[in-house]
């Protein structure tokens, strides 16, 4: 790896700690571990994610929230929550549902056997 000449090794040890801390950024294949503490609303959404299945551990939906941004986050899994409680709403009215017929209705519906 080539590094400019500004500073000498300062600069040159400065970028390989920013670039091993940055390292999803420089190489997606490197993962770095980071302690941090973040606000419950923070750990209460990533639990969320990982309940509508929008991420698939804490670890996952942190670096979701990172690399999306908060507020769309936020918007997904208001999204979700939604969708949820309108399917349990059909369910205490009775409604039978079942999962993954879909594409069943639609061959039907085109007269495709």
């Amino acid at each position: 790896m080539e590094y400019p000449e500004y500073s000498g090794s300062v600069f040159k040890a400065t970028s390989l700690i920013i670039m091993v801390y940055f390292g999803v950024l420089w190489c997606p294949l490197m993962s770095v571990s980071v302690s941090i503490k973040v606000r419950r609303e923070i750990v209460e959404l990533a639990d969320k994610m990982i309940k509508y299945g929008l991420a698939r551990s804490r670890n996952h939906a942190f670096n979701i929230l990172i690399e999306r941004g908060l507020s769309e986050v936020k918007r997904e899994v208001e999204y979700w929550e939604s969708v949820y409680r309108r399917v349990e709403e059909l369910k205490r009215k009775g409604f039978k549902l079942s999962h993954g017929g879909l594409n069943k209705l639609l061959a039907e519906d085109r007269g495709v056997n």
